[in-house]
């Protein structure tokens, strides 16, 4: 499993490096807006970066969430556990820890 993910690992980046090495090899510019409210003109290498800016955030958003979701489940897991080794009710009510009384010293 390790060895698949290695090798796609490499295809993802050497794709991604021949991608931007021919986004670098034009001198055009890509025109990027909204009609009416914003226009762009960038070269391609711009909105390439951008893209994998994008996915790179959408990555470590989704890995974070799991690993939140995860921990949450352990947690919640735990707590189950934990109530079910429990006993369930004393057989006799606990009565109150009472102090001893303390001497006093009236001498003074």
């Amino acid at each position: 499993m390790v060895a698949v993910g290695l090798v796609l690992l490499l295809i993802g980046v050497g794709g991604g490096a021949l991608f931007a090495w021919l986004a670098l090899q034009t001198s055009d510019r890509v025109g990027l807006g909204a009609d009416g409210l914003v226009q762009l003109t960038v070269q391609p290498i711009t909105v390439f970066i951008a893209g994998a800016a994008a996915m790179l955030l959408l990555w470590l958003g989704a890995r974070l969430m799991a690993a939140g979701a995860k921990r949450k489940a352990a947690q919640r897991r735990e707590l189950r556990e934990l109530k079910q080794a429990a006993p369930t009710r004393p057989t006799e009510p606990q009565r109150p820890a009472t102090r001893p009384a303390e001497p006093t010293d009236r001498s003074l």
